[in-house]
């Protein structure tokens, strides 16, 4: 059995968000990876996952999420699943940071988190080429910039 209070879990800030992990791949066996999302960042890329469905749940805060070319809100209590293979994104709305628990089924998005912290994100971004290399090393087709308002 795992337990973990609400501060507890790893944790690690990356590209306009900060995740804690809940439920780390060796103890799923990799069959999923769940985060307590804290969004802080503006918008997410337009980006699809090729190897893995995610899913958020919102907990606190409103986001519109970028689906299936149209945007729908989200505030506390929805849920939205995207499928593999499909482009979307995120765009915060609140003026807090919008709190999501975050599921990457299998595990594995996480790693991309992990390196992009090891490469240094700032150098990443002065060089998008390479942000997107490594993002597609790690599973995510970054399609380009946020397609909304």
């Amino acid at each position: 059995m795992t337990f973990l209070g609400p501060d507890q879990g790893s944790r690690l800030s990356a590209l306009g968000s900060t995740y804690t992990t809940k439920a780390a791949t060796g103890a799923t066996g990799g069959a999923y990876w769940l985060a307590e999302e804290e969004f802080w960042g503006r918008t997410t890329p337009l980006h699809a996952h090729t190897t893995a469905d995610e899913a958020f749940f919102v907990l606190s805060g409103r986001v519109a999420v970028w689906l299936d070319g149209a945007e729908t809100e989200a505030g506390p209590g929805a849920f939205t699943l995207v499928r593999q293979g499909r482009a979307h994104a995120l765009r915060r709305l609140s003026d807090e940071p919008a709190r999501m628990l975050t599921l990457v089924s299998p595990a594995g998005m996480e790693n991309f988190f992990a390196a992009v912290v090891e490469h240094g994100e700032d150098d990443l971004l002065a060089d998008p080429a390479r942000l997107v290399a490594l993002a597609d090393e790690h599973g995510t087709r970054i399609l380009g910039d946020h397609p909304g308002p």
